[in-house]
């Protein structure tokens, strides 16, 4: 089952009702976060790898779930205490959870039937907000660029910056190098929706502000698309699924294919850059879904 936002997604009739009958985020935080003691929850300005580490532990592994054997008898015994020296309610906890459940399924209702330029606002909103929801990794390596522009009398100092969404990450500088190999890889992770990766090549100047040398921007979207289709296979042997061919309506070199090797779903690809007199940039791509 994939992951739906309450703000940003269309929802049918029978995923809300789905989504009452199982109590709305409040009652399933109970569940996975019901045994959590000395762990502090990330907030979402955290870095990404101690967010991903808590999600992975929290639905994947249910390390603070009741369910998991380590915490059941813990988890009893202490829930046993604090309602007895609590005075806990029943009638007024169920008031309040249909309560919750009322609002949580009005609020799903009217996002429902939301405009499809209202959702492109809210999405630029909660994404300053640092509630962007992600539907995996991907693992960008600059391989290396191919007679690159001139931008300091006979040659270039070049650098790339990366940009999925809200992120950029940028490459070493390469001094001196027309055509430079960087051999680096980067890690971004992969918002809902999923916007286009974005690569600018630049000079790096001392004195002045950098120059630029291009640019290119790929649709990542058959690659997640692969991997997805991939998780759900019982796939074992190396094969390709699926080509990018090369034409006048993109930037290709030659034609690139996504593939799956080793268990991981790859494509290579080599592009021209644009708004620039000369340059070729190589890349190879690298999708991790995340695990539902």
């Amino acid at each position: 089952m994939g992951v739906l936002s309450v703000k940003l997604d269309e929802w049918t009739v029978e995923q809300v009702h789905s989504l009452g009958e199982m109590g709305g985020n409040a009652a399933l935080n109970m569940k996975y976060e019901a045994f959590m003691p000395g762990i502090s929850k990330p907030r979402p300005d955290s870095p990404f790898e101690e967010r991903l580490d808590f999600i992975r532990r929290k639905y994947e592994l249910q390390q603070f779930s009741p369910c998991n054997e380590q915490n059941a008898s813990s988890l009893n015994t202490c829930l046993s205490s604090a309602a007895s020296s609590s005075g806990f309610d029943k009638k007024s906890y169920e008031k309040q959870h249909t309560s919750n459940r009322l609002q949580v399924l009005g609020h799903a209702f009217r996002n429902s039937w939301r405009r499809k330029e209202e959702q492109k606002t809210t999405t630029k909103r909660s994404s300053m907000m640092g509630m962007v929801e992600f539907v995996g990794l991907i693992k960008v390596n600059v391989v290396r660029g191919t007679n690159l522009a001139v931008r300091d009398v006979v040659t270039s100092d070049p650098y790339v910056i990366l940009t999925l969404g809200h992120q950029s990450m940028k490459t070493r500088v390469i001094k001196n190098n027309l055509n430079p190999v960087w051999n680096e890889r980067i890690m971004l992770s992969i918002p809902e929706p999923v916007p286009p990766l974005k690569l600018q090549v630049y000079d790096k100047d001392t004195f002045s502000a950098d120059d630029r040398m291009g640019e290119a921007e790929i649709d990542i979207q058959p690659l997640i698309s692969a991997a997805k289709a991939y998780e759900n296979s019982s796939i074992t042997e190396p094969m390709h699924l699926g080509k990018w061919l090369a034409n006048e309506d993109n930037t290709l070199i030659k034609d690139s294919q996504i593939s799956v090797a080793d268990g991981k779903v790859k494509q290579e690809i080599t592009l021209k850059l644009q708004n620039v007199e000369r340059g070729e940039l190589e890349i190879e791509l690298e999708c991790v879904p995340l695990i539902q």
